[in-house]
This record gives structure tokens, C-alpha cells and sequence, in this order.
């Protein structure tokens, strides 16, 4: 594998581990801001915002911890994990905004969102899902779990071997 190569995939990796778990130290700009839209005319709005408001959450560095666990599918499994990355410099530097959702069933929503650090895109265009769970728009456990199975190199914490198959 050619040095551009890997110093390509390093940065990916920083950008990502900073995004959402630990981090870089990459300073920018505030973020822009998202205006949802979804790619099946006709979507309920409704849906549109709930599956946003979950990913905002999920991913602003600002959310306390036992608010990112509420809104992830089985949160409570993920509950270790999430409060150890909550209290990070870089972490708190987190926002995502979501460019698309479409519904893909009753109570499961496809997402394209993108991870921003202090402003600057780290993730971009990412394809995500969303779950109702108890009534509730949740960030699908095997979303996050794609995004812990990237940041550890292929070896997630145990609860996403629970999981379904991370979305890819």
C-alpha cells in the first residue's frame, strides 16, 4: 500500500475517531446548517424531524450522556461506551446534520448525515438508519456500530456483535 494511501486512511480514521469517540484536535468554522429533506415525495415531515432531532442529538457534543443513550436503539447496552467518549474535548466539538431520510418500513428510516468536528466535516454524506423503538425515532445500534467498527479497526465493543450487521 502506496504512504498516500495510508496517510489517506489515517486521516479518515482521526476525523472519525475525533468526530464521534475521542479525537484529533482539528479546528474550524460553526457548522452550516441542515435543512432535512427526504428523497421520497410525500414523506411525513413528521418523520423527517424526529429521525433529525435523534441524530442531532445523538451527535452534538453538547448532549449529556444519558441523553445520547435515550436516543440510540438499545442505548443501555451502549451505555459504557457513551460515557466514556462523552466527556472528551474533541467530542464535545461534535454535530451532525442529516441531508435526507426516507422511510424504508414502518418504524425503520434510511438517513444520509454528516459528522462535523468544530465546524468542519469529518464524515460526510453517511448512510445511517433510524429505528422506532417504544414510539420513539431512535440512531439504529448497527449505525453507531459501523462507526465504532471503523474507529476500533474491526473490533466494536460486545454489544454490536448483538447487533444486525453494521450499515454500510
Amino acid at each position: 500500500m502506496s504512504n498516500r494511501m495510508l496517510v489517506s486512511k489515517s486521516l479518515v480514521g482521526c476525523a472519525l475517531i475525533a468526530a464521534v469517540l475521542t479525537g484529533c484536535g482539528v479546528s474550524a468554522k460553526e457548522p452550516e446548517t441542515s435543512h432535512p429533506t427526504s428523497a421520497v415525495p410525500g414523506i411525513d415531515a413528521a418523520l423527517t424531524q424526529a429521525v433529525t432531532d435523534a441524530y442531532q442529538r445523538f451527535f452534538d457534543g453538547s448532549t449529556p450522556a444519558d441523553q445520547k443513550i435515550a436516543v440510540l436503539e438499545n442505548g443501555q447496552s451502549f451505555a459504557d461506551t457513551i460515557r466514556a467518549q462523552v466527556d472528551s474535548p474533541i467530542a464535545k466539538g461534535t454535530k451532525a446534520t442529516v441531508s435526507s431520510v426516507t422511510a424504508a418500513g414502518a418504524d425503520k428510516a434510511n438517513v444520509v448525515y454528516t459528522v462535523s468536528l468544530n465546524g468542519t466535516p469529518a464524515l460526510q454524506d453517511q448512510p445511517g438508519n433510524a429505528v422506532r423503538a417504544d414510539g420513539t425515532w431512535k440512531v439504529s445500534a448497527t449505525t453507531f456500530c459501523a462507526l465504532l467498527t471503523l474507529e476500533t479497526q474491526g473490533k466494536p465493543p460486545a454489544p454490536c456483535s448483538a447487533s444486525t450487521t453494521p450499515t454500510s
